[in-house]
Parts: structure tokens; C-alpha cells; sequence
């Protein structure tokens, strides 16, 4: 009997590990669906705990759209053994994605540090179509400009939480995007329909 139970614990463990996923956006899939792009200077930060912080934002520059002229978010600066800053500074620079609630109102659904941009936190890591993550604000802000000037039409595309596509690309084991988004899970990326391996083939 006490095997029997061992077993069937045994199962239900396993089956609940193989059902965590883990999905990270693109930044060509942010620049596609978000409502508005654009970049922001810190203008006030407050530190709620050893990781976390609750920052006020003003936008510097327009990308896409027209973002908010001010927006704050919490902000957390990822794992403690990752060789994160170890704070957030006024007049840092951030790259926000917003996306449209039920109201129609903007919503940060995105944000990337541009002033010390994030390898691990996948809350504000910037990850291509390639499975890179890229850690220079050129080499960021290059993807996201180059997305929005080919895809014009995409400004009115609704953000979707859970898209019916997101589990068709899966994150190579060898990719730097893996190492980001693997916690013992499956990982996919969330790539626009023209970037996705199979019809990049064609």
C-alpha cells in the first residue's frame, strides 16, 4: 500500500514538473503587440526590499504610438548569486512596452534597464529572434526601432496575454535565451508569424 501511494506521488509530482512552462517574448513580438513603445528616464525610485524597487518614470522619447508622458512599475533587479547592479538610479534610461487594459488605458506590460540592461530577471530581459540575449542599449534599441519602422501597421495590434501561437517555438537548449528562461521547464519565445523558424525556412 505504501508503494503504491509512493508511486502515485511520485506521478503527480512528475506531471506537475512537466507541465510548468516557462514563455518569454521577443523583442520583435513586444515592438509587434504592444500598444506603444517608448524611452523613460527614472525620475524617482524607492526601495521596498533588498531586490525590488518602486520607480517613477518620464518619457524622454517616443518609438511607437503615444506612450504616457509619465508611468511607474515596480522593478526587480533578478537573482541574488547574478551579477546584477545592485540598485536602480534616478536619470537611468528604460525601455517600456505598454499594452491596452479593458479601459483602453496604457499598461506597462515590459520594461528594460538600457542603462545597465539585465542578463537573468525575466521580467526586463531583452531577448531577438535569434535566442540572444542582448546586453547593450544600441544593440536593444536597434531591434525594437528596426521592428516598428518595417511594421507599421502593427500599431493598433491588441496585446494578448496568452496567444493561441506561443507554445510553437521552442527555445534551443544551446541558446543563450535557454539559460534565461530555464527553471527545470519547458521554455518557449514569443516570435511575430514572419520570424518563427519554419517560415523563415520557406
Amino acid at each position: 500500500m505504501k508503494s503504491t501511494l509512493s508511486a502515485i506521488l511520485y506521478l503527480l509530482v512528475t506531471l506537475t514538473l512537466r507541465s510548468e512552462v516557462m514563455v518569454g517574448p521577443s523583442l520583435e513580438w513586444l515592438a509587434d503587440t504592444s500598444a506603444s513603445v517608448g524611452i523613460y528616464r527614472v525620475t524617482q525610485t524607492r526601495k521596498e526590499s533588498d531586490s525590488s524597487f518602486q520607480l517613477s518614470f518620464s518619457l524622454d522619447e517616443s518609438l511607437k504610438a503615444t506612450p504616457p508622458q509619465s508611468a511607474s512599475s515596480p522593478y526587480w533587479l533578478g537573482l541574488p548569486k547574478d551579477p546584477q547592479p545592485s540598485s536602480v538610479a534616478e536619470e537611468d534610461r528604460f525601455l517600456i512596452f505598454f499594452k491596452s487594459d479593458e479601459k483602453d488605458e496604457a499598461r506597462i506590460a515590459h520594461l528594460i534597464n538600457l542603462s545597465t540592461p539585465k542578463s537573468r530577471s525575466l521580467m526586463s530581459v531583452a531577448i531577438n529572434c535569434k535566442f540572444e540575449v542582448l546586453a547593450e542599449q544600441a544593440a536593444i534599441l536597434a531591434v525594437v526601432r528596426g521592428r516598428i519602422k518595417s511594421r507599421p501597421t502593427t500599431t493598433s495590434t491588441k496585446w494578448r496575454e496568452y496567444p493561441a501561437s506561443r507554445f510553437d517555438v521552442e527555445v534551443p537548449k544551446a541558446s543563450p535565451a535557454f539559460i534565461v528562461l530555464w527553471y527545470g521547464s519547458d521554455c518557449y519565445l514569443l516570435l511575430p508569424e514572419d520570424l518563427k523558424p519554419v517560415n523563415l525556412k520557406k
